[in-house]
């Protein structure tokens, strides 16, 4: 599947996407139609609204903490009829907040270790809203399903990422979905933040990792999970207590 296919062509969300498409194990694929990966749905028009009714989604995770989903309320569609917060708190990841203390000086610079160690922070400490999602990825009832945060690129790329590994895409496909980010949405939002961020003194390039999606710093967190409990579905099982069978499900339903 060619990964501009991939993307939707909204006007109010740029980083909304198919999972689908990639190669799995055994050369079959991810079926598409099924799961979709997006950034906040607050601004999205009427326009954008009927496309994604077209798709038929009519599951919508969020993994935005409440103040970030009241201050952003989602645009939804008529064709939704589950909307499951799954609030995951992090300090990154909640973009509002965090371009707030750059500019007052809080923060200075970030390196891409730093976003490695808060994705396996935020891993370990939110295993019940990341085995909820998995739940509801792998039923056909909720499908087709898109999950979201507010950029799309921190707790939606792990999300995203789980699955495909789950599903047995290449570990440098996977690393390429997470990274599509910084050419949908990330360049962009740098360039809009850089004259406000330069006014307060902040240097924008301390800080890029943080406002984007660097491919080490998702690199370096699956090799955690290889390295410390032997992959992505043994850190699941064994250390969020995620069920074998909705793996199994989840693989039957996605891998095609």
């Amino acid at each position: 599947m060619n990964r501009d296919s991939a993307v939707l062509p909204l006007t109010g969300a740029m980083n909304c996407r198919d999972i689908g498409g990639y190669t799995a194990d055994g050369g079959r694929h991810v079926r598409t139609n099924a799961l979709f990966r997006s950034d906040r749905l607050s601004n999205l028009t009427d326009d954008d609204r009927e496309e994604l009714a077209s798709y038929g989604i009519r599951t919508v995770v969020d993994f935005r903490t409440s103040a970030e989903s009241n201050r952003d309320i989602s645009r939804l569609w008529p064709t939704v009829t589950t909307h499951a917060p799954l609030p995951i708190g992090d300090e990154i990841a909640q973009q509002k907040e965090f371009v707030d203390r750059i500019r007052a000086g809080e923060i200075t610079s970030v390196t891409v270790d730093d976003v490695a160690d808060s994705y396996i922070e935020m891993l370990s400490a939110s295993g019940a809203q990341f085995n909820s999602f998995l739940d509801l990825a792998a039923d056909l009832d909720c499908w087709p399903l898109l999950f979201h945060c507010t950029a799309g690129k921190d707790r939606t790329g792990i999300a995203a990422a789980l699955v495909l590994e789950l599903c047995g895409v290449d570990r440098e496909s996977v690393l390429d979905d997470y990274e599509l980010t910084n050419a949908l949405r990330s360049e962009r939002r740098i360039n809009e933040l850089r004259p406000s961020l330069e006014a307060a003194g902040a240097d924008v390039e301390a800080i890029r990792p943080a406002l984007s999606a660097p491919r080490d710093a998702m690199a370096q967190t699956l090799h955690h999970l290889d390295s410390r409990y032997g992959g992505v579905e043994d850190f699941l099982i064994g250390q969020l207590g995620t069920y074998p069978e909705t793996i199994a499900t989840l693989r039957l339903n996605m891998v095609v």
